[in-house]
């Protein structure tokens, strides 16, 4: 299976829908083989993630729904998290109506320790496989299925999937609750909906069952039916009836991931450039090694071309590689101009801050 290439089943056709068009993979972002890892002999630098864990020293929380879905798979590559899955829901820490979450005690470590991501062993994803798979890639959910270390197209690439993020955990939220509606249970947690703290339950303790209670309502001991039951709700939603159920903020982020989808399909070249904001972090063999918008995907720039990078001071793109050409002899192609607006070098003196908006 091309992981690159794929996203959760659920989710797939609605992302196709709100596009338009196929959802272009991003191929240097290599699951099976982590592009983050250091090469033998690399020094350890805060640049490269743990073997253990990759970039899943994280764990997600899971929406009722592909809980239910993933309850439900025959699947045997998603065993160990369908497993998982049941012996959270056996222990009862973690669960609630809405989410299948992997406890207060992970979100305080993960929120209080500087440096954890793609680092900490002891956070290891639970839903990883032995051999470092993912236990539930069909029914991951969207932070785990639109996170890139790299993108093809650079910040134009990540400006597009860090939309499609906002906007399909705004999908996670509403369903969720919709579900909620539908089935008639757990409004104590659409009236104290604000995460709780570390529980002792959690640490060995007993449960709070009267909280327990009170959050699940009827369905207290029949958790994996709340979710399967959640799954089958929203397996048969079109995008249009999703949209229809989640309201105005999600049409409104669908419409964002659909303007950046244009700009993720376009190679066009913007008629007046400027440099863009970027820093050289060292030399690299007959280059320099500059990061611009992401830290994690750094580019090797040459010095002949680092060096005529001042030429862009706004006036028309082909003037500017008219004079690069005669005054320093270096011939720059439209592709390579193309990578260094991708990639933040450069930008177009007309556009706005490429900056996702503020919508919390």
């Amino acid at each position: 299976m091309n992981k690159e290439a794929s996203l959760p089943d659920l989710y797939s056709p609605w992302l196709l829908a709100v596009a338009g068009g196929p959802i272009p993979a991003e191929t240097k972002a290599t699951c099976d083989r982590c592009a983050m890892l250091p090469s033998p002999g690399s020094p350890a630098n805060s640049l490269y993630f743990h073997p253990t864990t990759k970039c899943c020293a994280f764990q997600p929380h899971i929406p009722n729904f592909l809980a239910g879905r993933l309850l439900n798979e025959s699947d045997s590559s998603m065993a160990a998290g369908r497993t998982e899955l049941e012996a959270r829901i056996a222990r009862r820490i973690g669960i609630t109506p809405r989410w299948a979450g992997p406890g207060s005690v992970f979100d305080l470590l993960y929120k209080s320790t500087p440096g954890v991501f793609g680092r900490a062993p002891a956070l290891r994803c639970q839903f990883l496989t032995p051999t470092g798979g993912c236990g539930i890639w069909k029914h991951r959910p969207a932070v785990c299925a639109t996170w890139f270390c790299k993108y093809l197209r650079g910040q134009t690439g990540a400006r597009f999937w860090k939309l499609a993020d906002k906007l399909l955990q705004s999908v996670e939220q509403e369903l969720s609750i919709w579900c909620l509606g539908e089935l008639g249970s757990a409004f104590d947690e659409i009236l104290d909906p604000s995460s709780q703290p570390p529980d002792v339950s959690e640490l060995g303790g007993e449960i709070d069952w009267p909280r327990y209670h009170r959050l699940w309502g009827s369905w207290a001991g029949r958790e994996v039916e709340f979710y399967r039951a959640c799954a089958s709700l929203v397996e048969p939603l079109t995008w249009a009836q999703v949209e229809q159920n989640c309201g105005p903020r999600v049409r409104i982020l669908a419409a964002l991931v659909r303007d950046a989808y244009a700009s993720l399909g376009s190679q066009a070249i913007p008629e007046r450039l400027q440099i863009g904001q970027f820093s050289f972090t060292g030399a690299e063999g007959s280059g320099f090694r500059i990061v611009s918008y992401n830290h994690f995907d750094p580019l090797i720039m040459p010095e002949r071309l680092a060096r005529v990078l001042h030429r862009f001071d706004g006036r028309p793109t082909d003037e500017i590689l008219e004079t690069i050409l005669v005054k320093d002899g270096v011939r720059i192609d439209p592709g390579l101009v193309r990578r260094m607006v991708d990639f933040g070098i450069l930008k177009g003196c007309d556009s706005v801050d490429s900056a996702l908006p503020v919508l919390q």
